[in-house]
């Protein structure tokens, strides 16, 4: 069990789901804001639980800011691919089951999901794409996902745009998975990384050796 994921997911969580409106991550911060207020004008000059609240406010913005700033995900650099036998190549427009991790987008809409339920394919002109579908859910009892945010959101890259492709283990909640971190770049000023967990090692190795196929000069990973 990685305490790290179970920090990164519940972050995610409270940022993910709404109400009124508003993140739980907001609300939950504001009603810390306001009890350290209270602390503040109850026990005045003696407000030490005025400072011990607005301390776990700090500590809860400087988490929140820190799953942020990793994608809400745990990723390590390992060579899981060492004894891997030779396994048939993906067929084209062969369903690879995967949990995704990245910028999806639906119409003209971007959104940033984490660990969905999805699945890779490579089309017969060598685009890649990873088709996840987002469900309603709720948190908490009082928060719920956004119902403009559910449905089916995508991820399309061509080989042309990978820069670098990592293999190791993926931390999403309580959850370690063999996986591959993808680093792409859409246009000369964007980089984007995209993260694939597998069940077992083997369906990351059928991903890998596809996406090596076209993958530009210069990658080394492949």
């Amino acid at each position: 069990m990685s305490v790290t994921g179970l920090v990164f997911q519940l972050a995610y969580r409270l940022q993910r789901h709404t109400r009124f409106g508003w993140p739980l991550a907001r609300w939950l911060g504001l009603l810390l804001l306001a009890i350290a207020g209270w602390a503040l004008f109850r026990w005045w000059p003696f407000a030490w639980q005025a400072a011990l609240v607005i301390a776990l406010f700090a500590g809860y913005v400087l988490v929140m800011v820190w799953a942020a700033r990793s994608g809400y995900v745990h990723f390590a650099e390992h060579p899981l691919l060492e004894g891997t036998a030779e396994l048939p190549p993906l067929r084209p427009e062969e369903l690879a089951p995967v949990r995704a991790s990245g910028w999806f987008t639906v119409m003209d809409q971007e959104q940033y999901f984490v660990d969905v339920e999805a699945e890779f394919e490579t089309v017969a002109t060598r685009e890649h794409i990873v088709m996840g579908q987002i469900a309603p859910s709720r948190f908490l009892l009082v928060g719920r996902w956004p119902g403009r945010d559910t449905g089916w959101w995508y991820i399309f890259f061509e080989p042309a745009t990978i820069r670098g492709v990592q293999v190791g283990h993926l931390t999403a909640g309580l959850r370690s998975r063999p996986a591959l971190r993808i680093e792409t770049a859409p246009d000369a000023d964007t980089r984007r990384a995209i993260y694939l967990a597998f069940e077992d090692r083997e369906s990351l190795r059928r991903v890998w050796d596809d996406l090596g196929v076209d993958a530009p000069e210069g990658v080394a990973a492949l």
